[in-house]
């Protein structure tokens, strides 16, 4: 049955593509960069600009959580690479019509992959994808003195170091887990997450929509793991919000790979922001 409810859920996603079902298509991904079929995206942008080109896009389908694996194919190793590809999770809507979402990155710095965690609120649609970071409806950015955007960086410092001797290409898992406080695998207080990375498949499954989830015999471990706290995302529950990928490109740079989610979790209920 749970592998059945899967790919109805993915079919439904696509369906939503096909016919237009867009919600904020308007402020998302507006350089064009990510190219979202069902569960998966791929990039292959060059910015030629010199500042930063940036793409945010969501699912528009309401999940308690995935596993996403991350294959970049860098095109050249230089310091900080040419940009970070991330995942979005735990993305909604205020009644103010800015976003709250966590984002775990990740970039190839000279052969060494690094990572992030951050947890974001109150950021402006406007400044999804434009702009030099996430900002509020003033363009003041999260940390900025006036800014009402907010972000957590929950690694220390912002990048941390994921994988060495990675070449031009990598692979990187990032496992995010809805924690409900009482469910296998699930125990962290409800309405927080767990985010962890690793550098091969954790062969992540989980029995039920929400419960109990385990690792398969052969898995990875994880090399950094970090719980985004339930008083961060002002949640009491084990809560189903719209999961998406997001890229920024960093100047003169081409940035090549693709995101692919397994083991989503939730109903897979529509989702559509208001502009």
């Amino acid at each position: 049955m749970k592998l059945s409810r899967k790919i109805l859920a993915a079919v439904t996603v696509a369906a939503m593509a096909v016919f237009g079902f867009t919600g904020c298509a308007e402020e998302e991904d507006e350089n064009g960069m990510l190219e979202v079929s069902g569960s998966n995206c791929s990039i292959n942008y060059t910015n030629d600009t010199t500042g930063f080109s940036r793409g945010f896009k969501s699912l528009k389908t309401k999940r308690y959580d995935a596993v996403c694996k991350i294959s970049n194919e860098t095109t050249a190793l230089k310091a900080n690479g040419d940009g970070v590809m991330g995942y979005i999770f735990a993305l909604s809507q205020n009644s103010d019509k800015t976003y709250n979402f966590g984002l775990a990155g990740v970039r190839n710095d000279n052969g060494t992959v690094t990572g992030y965690i951050s947890y974001y609120t109150g950021v402006s649609g406007k400044y999804l994808s434009s702009g030099t970071d996430f900002a509020d409806a003033n363009g003041k950015v999260a940390g900025e003195t006036g800014s009402t955007c907010t972000c957590v960086d929950y690694t220390s410092p912002t990048f941390s170091t994921i994988k060495t001797s990675a070449g031009k290409s990598f692979d990187v898992w990032i496992n995010v887990v809805a924690n409900d406080g009482t469910s296998e695998g699930r125990d962290g207080d409800a309405g927080s997450y767990t985010v962890s990375f690793y550098t091969a498949d954790p062969l992540r499954t989980t029995s039920a929509v929400g419960s109990n989830t385990t690792y398969g015999e052969g898995g990875a471990a994880a090399v950094l793991t970090k719980t985004i706290p339930a008083s961060a995302t002002g949640l009491s529950e084990m809560t189903q919000l719209d999961l998406g990928f997001y890229a920024n490109v960093y100047s003169t740079s081409t940035l090549k790979g693709t995101w692919s989610l397994s083991d989503i979790e939730g109903d897979g209920e529509p989702v559509e922001y208001a502009e």
